[in-house]
């Protein structure tokens, strides 16, 4: 037997019939600039309704596909994104540690640096202090974004649509969301939160986040400052050298979008 029928044998006996179905979805929309309807989709593919339904609804719900108020389909970014995330996320931190720790240096305090993955926040990279005592998250923790103040920046600046989806995904009290979602226009009007730990008593922890050109998220900054004694609670200092830190990143990747304002009204929510 010739090593070409055995590649092709060892195909065969390999498919799988929804994802290549689900593929050839993919490989068609790719192509097209305008939303096509099921029907449409079926046509093109020499394919039946029924047996492409699931297979779009599936990529519809994981984000790969974006179905209109008409029900037509067309791509979305995610497989861009996939493709992009390895190398925007070195970008991100090789132009972020610098201004990382410029502000270690000057607050005098360890930070990290966290992205939204899959519903979570992901601790990227981290710039320890030389102080004798500090605070330091570990790179690669994780948490769901409504556990961390890290993470409640993020929510209040992702579009709303990604926050109700958010929401939906977790079984959460509504009045709880509610109370969230009044304080996350405070967040987006100061461009930072400042609270007491949720985890670790005596220690504020500030967030601000990084913002593309065109106001997306990119991450989020964070300094977990200890209480020292005597010390008083102002958190006006490290909020306001975090944002910034926070701008001269963004401004690594355009126009800066986050407006330094309210410090001291909303310095602590």
């Amino acid at each position: 037997m010739s090593k070409t029928l055995q590649r092709t044998d060892s195909r065969i006996s390999y498919r799988v019939p929804a994802l290549e179905k689900g593929l050839e979805v993919l490989e068609l929309l790719s192509g097209i600039s305008r939303p096509l309807s099921l029907t449409d989709i079926a046509d093109r593919l020499g394919r039946t309704k029924q047996e492409l339904f699931r297979v779009m609804a599936c990529l519809n719900e994981q984000g790969y596909l974006i179905r209109d108020a008409n029900q037509g389909y067309r791509m979305s970014t995610k497989l861009f994104e996939l493709g992009a995330k390895h190398a925007s996320t070195e970008a991100l931190i090789a132009r972020a540690t610098p201004h990382m720790e410029a502000l270690t240096n000057e607050l005098k305090e360890s930070c990290h640096l966290n992205i939204v993955v899959r519903n979570k926040m992901l601790v990227i990279a981290r710039v320890d202090c030389d102080a004798d005592v500090s605070l330091a998250v570990r790179i690669g923790a994780s948490f769901k974004l409504h556990e961390r103040n890290s993470g409640h920046v993020a929510l209040s600046f992702l579009p709303e649509e990604q926050r109700q989806k958010y929401w939906e995904q977790h079984d959460l009290a509504s009045g709880q969301i509610e109370e969230w979602e009044s304080d996350y226009i405070d967040i987006r009007r100061a461009g930072f939160r400042t609270m007491e730990s949720t985890l670790i008593v005596g220690v504020q922890d500030t967030a601000t986040p990084i913002l593309g050109a065109d106001g997306r998220l990119l991450a989020v900054l964070c300094v977990s400052h200890i209480l020292r004694v005597g010390e008083s609670d102002d958190s006006t200092r490290i909020s306001s050298t975090m944002l910034d830190c926070a701008q001269a990143i963004s401004s690594e990747f355009g126009p800066t979008m986050i407006n330094k304002s309210d410090i001291e009204t909303h310095s602590v929510n």
